[in-house]
């Protein structure tokens, strides 16, 4: 049935003819307003602060007016572009990096991060943990990326009657930038009713909704103006019944598709995705941190209990109450010979143990909230004493920027360490906000998550395996609560080897005149081994004895540690070792009086995992009571030192072995290799540089050296294919200098038209050629040839010195003579 005509007036016709050009503007904004909303909403989980909102609200809003300017004054796309980057540049630090305002200093530094955001931004934004909230200038690659993409987007719809579509791609972007430097994790389905939909297929649902939206109304529009053009050409216009029926058939067909796109995905998608981690960009790229090489903290415990160190301050927490353990190191990782706080087969790009920056606040593990003050006295290095599930952590004084652009925590197993400077240092201080660990059942009551060990055996004493099998101890939890036990009750605390001058040091009055024994320093696998073979022979040597007759066990919380950190291991939990200070116990151990923690008052114990998750810290100093039996302290070495007569004495050389190794040969040193840190610190710096060069410049250099080319293969070939080249040549260049170059136009009358206020004669000439080398039966010479291009560089020289110098530069660079559309117009 053919569609309903009507006859449309003359005035009418008219109105139709010349629609209102400030409506399409406005709508065509708006339609991509709403789907740069949506890329808003897709960043909001990168950041959840009200500064992106700030921060997206001017960049869209600057990225209107750019394009506005650049439609209404008909700039091209290089000095468009050069108006947004110059709008990002002015508005980067105010809006991008508000707190740097405070100092000129920290301003001069944010001006610095702003302008090379848009190549190194996508570091921080992958190697710091979310929210980044409005951290140093972390918010400039979201503005950069809006307001590049806002004004993109708008000038190409604004200016393109064809070529639109781009547009919508480019808005886009921004949701395609909120999902890939986003979570690992899924976000936490939402319930509609009986179906639970997962916040990403809302936001994909959305995108595509506007998407179509913004396509839909603007082939709408551009239906509508050619619809109104044929009205006004013709007098006769389809009736405004067909129109609708279209519209809404339109409508249906793109409602249900979305309806049955968004139905599909609600339901498989979470069947689908379910146990399946989120692959982002902040998967695949690993964390880049500079960790220092400092010694494990568990090896230098031993020094902090010498008469130098053992009263002196190292930090104060305020207000002690409401946490019972402060943190300073984790160290999950044993390789027979230390423990480490970073896998070494890994490395320190194991995103399991990478130390990442804070930059806003961390989502919280459990529930309450612990506030405190730390104030840092003689300090402990690199390692930052943290209390609780870490929150949110701010740093006061003078130092307080570069401390906190150094701090760097590890989500994984609680530990900090700050790298500005050489660490904490004297006087600086910092709040942190945290939470309570999660509570976990006393430690009979933990179930094992591994059938046996995970360390490798090399690495396991075999007298601790012995010693174990002899307990008959059973297994899980309860098995693990009375080896410790066990342990901590036949051990003997001892921080030294000997006493100095045969004086009484300070750690052995804090345990009230307790005997001494002597005790080596080191927790390697040997010393760990010489450990449990003292137990077993003193076992041997009174069977059936109580814990006290079976003292003999001798060391500290160094060697405790880790023999109760490979006792877990063997029956299959998950532990690691905490080298911190207590601010209260239930027992007899050191604790920070007030607040105020001591060298004498560090510790180590361990934490245990449960199979159904949560960390259980497990005391294992050793008791200092029980003296070891009288068999073992008869083998103790003589206080009273025998004399050696010189002339009897006879020189023996000592025996190549080490303190913390016993009577192991200690390996040859390996060969020392060369530092290249400095080296490669050098590289890095220069690629980055590199990178921005050739980013920022790289565009102007392929365009030169795309005409460099194609003007050299013009000057190729036959004879009259170079004559036709050269013409090209000659058109391009009065095209890219501004000329217009008509399709109906002939050759001669481009000359006329590209001659301007100068002769005729050299545009003429080169069109005569160029016919010739065509039509005639006769082509043009070699030399005329070579004539020929003498003239085409004189006419490029001409066309040059008619502009000035930003001109001739914007010539050189421009993009006409490159467009389709330009070669099909010359045609």
């Amino acid at each position: 049935m053919t569609a309903p005509v009507e006859v449309v007036p003359p005035r009418r016709a008219r109105r139709r003819r010349n629609p209102s050009r400030a409506g399409f503007f406005v709508g065509q904004a708006l339609v991509l307003d709403l789907v740069l909303a949506v890329g808003a909403v897709a960043t909001w989980p990168i950041y959840r602060s009200t500064a992106l909102v700030v921060a997206l609200t001017v960049g869209i809003a600057a990225g209107h007016l750019v394009a506005a300017l650049g439609t209404r004054w008909r700039w091209s796309g290089w000095w468009v572009a050069l108006a947004a980057l110059g709008a990002y540049i002015a508005l980067g630090v105010p809006v991008a990096a508000a707190v740097s305002l405070a100092s000129p200093d920290a301003a001069v530094d944010a001006l610095v991060d702003v302008a090379t955001a848009p190549v190194t931004g996508w570091k921080d934004l992958l190697t710091l943990e979310l929210p980044l909230g409005s951290y140093q200038a972390t918010l400039a690659p979201a503005l950069f990326l809006f307001l590049g993409c806002t004004v993109a987007a708008l000038s190409i719809a604004w200016r393109s009657r064809r070529r639109w579509m781009p547009a919508v791609a480019l808005a886009l972007l921004p949701t395609v930038f909120g999902v890939a430097f986003g979570a690992r994790s899924l976000a936490s389905p939402v319930r509609v009713g009986p179906v639970a939909v997962q916040p990403e297929t809302l936001l994909g649902v959305a995108a595509i909704v506007t998407a179509l939206v913004a396509v839909v109304w603007r082939s709408g529009h551009d239906r509508r103006r050619a619809l109104a053009t044929a009205a006004a050409a013709s007098g006769v216009a389809r009736g405004p019944g067909g129109r609708r029926r279209g519209l809404a058939a339109r409508v249906g067909t793109a409602t249900g598709m979305v309806v049955v796109a968004a139905a599909v995905a609600a339901l498989w998608g979470p069947w689908a995705l379910a146990d399946q981690p989120r692959e982002v960009a902040r998967s695949v790229v690993d964390p880049v941190l500079e960790l220092e090489r400092a010694p494990s903290p568990l090896a230098a415990y031993r020094a902090s209990f010498g008469d130098d160190r053992f009263d002196e301050p190292l930090f104060t927490v305020s207000p002690a109450a409401g946490a019972e353990r402060v943190r300073l190191a984790t160290l999950p990782f044993y390789d027979g010979r230390t423990v480490r706080a970073v896998d070494p087969q890994a490395g320190l790009a194991d995103p399991a143990t990478a130390f990442t920056r804070v930059p806003s606040r961390l989502d919280p593990a459990g529930t309450g909230e612990i506030a405190v003050t730390v104030r840092i006295d003689a300090g402990t290095g690199i390692w930052v004493p943290t209390v609780g599930d870490l929150r949110a952590v701010s740093f006061d004084g003078p130092r307080a920027a570069e401390l906190a652009d150094g701090f760097f925590h590890n989500a994984a197993t609680g530990a900090a360490i700050e790298i500005a400077g050489n660490g904490l240092q004297t006087g600086d201080a910092y709040r942190l906000a945290g939470s309570p660990s999660e509570a976990v059942g006393p430690v009979a009551s933990l179930t094992p998550s591994r059938s046996g060990p995970s360390l490798p055996p090399e690495v396991v004493p075999a007298s601790l395996t012995e010693w174990m099998e002899s307990q008959d101890a059973g297994t899980g939890g309860a098995a693990l609560e009375t080896l410790v036990d066990r342990l901590r009750s036949r051990g003997y605390l001892s921080h030294a080897l000997q006493l100095p001058g045969g004086s009484v040091p300070a750690w052995m009055r804090e345990l009230g005149g307790a005997g001494f024994q002597p005790s080596r320093a080191g927790h390697s696998a040997d010393r760990i081994g010489t450990l449990f073979t003292q137990l077993l022979e003193r076992e041997a040597q009174a069977p059936g004895g109580t814990d006290a007759d079976l003292v003999a066990a001798v060391g500290d919380d160094e060697q405790f540690a880790v023999a109760a950190m490979l006792i877990a291991d063997q029956l299959g939990f998950e532990a690691r070792i905490v080298v911190g200070t207590r601010l209260a116990s239930d027992e007899d151990l050191p604790v920070c009086d007030e607040g105020r923690c001591r060298g004498g008052d560090l510790a180590a114990w361990i934490e245990v995992a449960d199979a159904a998750g949560g960390w259980l810290p497990v005391d294992v100093t050793p008791q200092h009571e029980s003296f070891p039996s009288p068999d073992l302290e008869q083998r103790r070495d003589p206080e009273n030192p025998t004399e050696v007569s010189r002339e009897d004495a006879e020189p023996v050389l000592p025996a190549d072995a080490s303190p913390s190794d016993g009577d192991q040969s200690a390996p040859e040193a390996a060969p020392q290799e060369r530092d290249l840190s400095a080296l490669w610190a050098a590289v890095r710096v220069g690629g980055v540089s590199l990178l921005a060069v050739i980013v920022l410049v790289g565009p102007l250099v392929t365009i030169l050296a795309v005409k460099a080319l194609r003007r050299r293969g013009r000057r190729r070939g036959d004879v009259a294919a170079r004559f036709t080249g050269g013409w090209e040549e000659y058109v391009d260049t009065a095209v890219d200098h501004g000329y217009p170059a008509p399709a109906h136009l002939t050759r001669q009358e481009l000359a006329r038209l590209f001659a301007g206020d100068a002769e005729e004669a050299a545009g003429t000439r080169l069109a005569t050629w160029a016919d010739r080398s065509v039509f005639d039966v006769v082509p043009p010479t070699a030399a005329e040839n070579e004539e020929f291009w003498r003239i085409v560089a004189a006419e490029r020289a001409r066309f040059a010195a008619e502009k000035g110098f930003w001109a001739r530069l914007r010539a050189r660079l421009s993009l006409r003579s490159l467009l389709p559309r330009g070669r099909a117009a010359r045609r």
